[in-house]
């Protein structure tokens, strides 16, 4: 069947689950860098949240030979296991002593998401942009947030220097940096892998000549935004006894590279490029460009190959 017959006959078929008052829908929904989403939505009676289920790669599953039933039984075992018992309280939004708290910044590229900053407020960064959301307390969701849009400044009455000032110092304190070797990272997760898995994995870290450290924050949510906290990089960069390469390894994370010891910063960007086209989902990609951090003047460039 086409893609929305599929959809169609997913949300026929779900119904009966369901009392007839609740809403079943599906509608596109805006991600990072101009993609778009089919997001699936159930809402109960009494009940004004719900998990968004997104549906193109269910449709994947479904052209590549999986049963339609199974597919659909698979989106009710993620409904039911993350529907919320209760309603959230959304008053939060609308008072500003309450919102504040908790307003923090992300990164994303500038270019790709050129329409989005039209609605947002944001401040240029390299080849990046500097944006906010706050994060929701109290949700059966983790990670819940909210974009903030330029008519939220309207009703606040607050400018976007006022929104950066109040992120620089929530940021850090709600999400503060995390910063470990890309070695020690994955060491632990070797215990998931098979026998000849684990024998080349650690051939290849103990053949690394180059060491590499993955900075993201606590929550590895939105992390490349680490690079903006107040001497997070000059500290790193002090232990490490030498400037740093920036690699983007998404929004949620980047890598930093010794400087002495790393390749070309062309070299760099092709492994940027290439890791983005095939290992980064495309609403998680940061940038292909790589950056350059002198402990000196304390500041990030774009690396000049």
């Amino acid at each position: 069947m086409t893609y929305e017959s599929f959809k169609q006959q997913l949300v026929d078929n779900l119904k009966p689950f369901f009392s007839s008052d609740t809403q079943i829908s599906i509608q596109p929904f805006p991600h990072n860098n101009r993609l778009i989403l089919d997001g699936l939505t159930i809402l109960e009676p009494g009940i004004n949240i719900s998990p968004t289920i997104y549906l193109n790669h269910y449709f994947e599953e479904y052209c590549n030979g999986s049963d339609f039933s199974a597919i659909q039984q698979q989106i009710l075992q993620y409904y039911h296991q993350h529907c919320p018992l209760d309603s959230i309280d959304t008053t939060f939004f609308t008072c500003l002593d309450y919102v504040s708290p908790r307003i923090v910044y992300k990164l994303i590229h500038f270019e790709k998401n050129r329409e989005l900053l039209n609605e947002i407020p944001y401040f240029p960064y390299l080849d990046l942009a500097i944006v906010f959301y706050c994060l929701v307390p109290e949700t059966p969701y983790e990670n819940a947030s909210i974009l903030i849009y330029n008519h939220h400044l309207t009703y606040w009455n607050i400018t976007k220097d006022t929104l950066l000032n109040l992120a620089r110092i929530n940021t850090p304190l709600l999400l503060p940096e995390s910063c470990g070797s890309l070695a020690e990272l994955i060491r632990p997760a070797l215990d998931f892998f098979s026998k000849q898995e684990q024998a080349l994995t650690q051939e290849i870290l103990e053949e690394e000549t180059i060491p590499m450290y993955v900075l993201t924050n606590s929550q590895q949510y939105f992390g490349a935004a680490c690079i903006l906290y107040p001497k997070v990089l000059y500290h790193i960069s002090q232990n490490l006894r030498d400037n740093l390469y920036i690699l983007p390894s998404s929004i949620h994370e980047i890598i930093l590279i010794p400087a002495s010891l790393s390749e070309n910063p062309k070299e760099l960007a092709q492994i940027v490029h290439d890791v983005n086209l095939t290992e980064v989902a495309p609403d998680e990609i940061l940038s292909d460009s790589v950056y350059y951090y002198q402990q000196e003047s304390d500041l990030v460039t774009l690396a000049q190959s």
